[in-house]
Parts: C-alpha cells; structure tokens; sequence
C-alpha cells in the first residue's frame, strides 16, 4: 500500500513539474474585423529585431505575448512558442521583442516557495509581408 501511495505522490509531483514547464501565450489580433489570413508555417516565419530591418511593404496581424517559468523553459522554447502562433495567423515574419526574466533571486526564491514568480516574459508582432508569398508557398505547400 505504502507503494501505490508513493507512486501516486510521485505521480501528482511529476504532473506538477511538467505543468509550470508550458508556454503560456495570448495572441490579440491587430487586423480589421473580419479579416483573416490562411496559417503559413513556422519554417518560414523570419525574427526582426525592429522595424527598421524589415525589407519590404507588411501588414501588422497579430500581437502575441508569451510567458513561461524560467526555470523549466528556455528563451528558445518560448520563441519557437511565439512563432508558432504567428504561423497560425498566417505570418511571415515577426518583429520581436526581447525576452525579460526575473532575477535570479527572486527566480531561485520563488521557485523554492512555489510561487510561480519564476518568469520569462517576451513578446512579438506577426507580420505578413506580401513580397515573402512565393517562399510561402515553396516552403509551406500553400
């Protein structure tokens, strides 16, 4: 009995561990009502810095935040996140913003105490940039 007991706590301490691994994002969307743009794919979703590298003519789609705890996921896994749901919204591209974390004290801390201040936080605008539409296809099959 004293088995299936610890298996079970095991079970619940594993579950927990996985949950505050998640990405956690918000997509708004920027485009006029009604307006909606067929989901590309993340291979050819391309990250500027500013809008001062964007080569050409866009169209703003979505604002997308993501957070996640910092010591369970990485800033890569937060981008691949971000531009994950770009794709969805049918972008080519993203201008992104920097990821932010908490410091390391209150990162170790609040992880120790369970309360979830551990956070990264980062965001981006999906674009779609009308001159990328033959990569798309070549790349997404659309």
């Amino acid at each position: 009995m004293k088995t299936s007991f610890a298996s079970g706590i095991l079970g619940i301490a594993t579950a927990a561990v996985l949950a505050g691994c998640g990405v956690k994002t918000t997509t708004t969307s920027v485009v006029p009502s009604g307006a909606t743009r067929t989901a590309t794919c993340e291979a050819v979703v391309k990250t500027y810095d500013s809008r001062a590298e964007i080569p050409s003519d866009y169209y703003e789609l979505a604002f997308i935040q993501a957070e996640a705890n910092s010591v369970y996921t990485s800033d890569r896994k937060i981008e691949a996140t971000i531009i994950k749901r770009a794709a969805e919204a049918g972008a080519t591209a993203i201008i992104a913003n920097p990821v932010t974390e908490s410091k390391v004290g209150v990162k170790v801390l609040g992880e120790a105490l369970g309360t979830g201040s551990a956070s990264s936080k980062a965001s981006a605008l999906a674009i779609y940039l009308p001159a990328d539409a033959p990569r798309v296809t070549q790349m997404c099959g659309r």
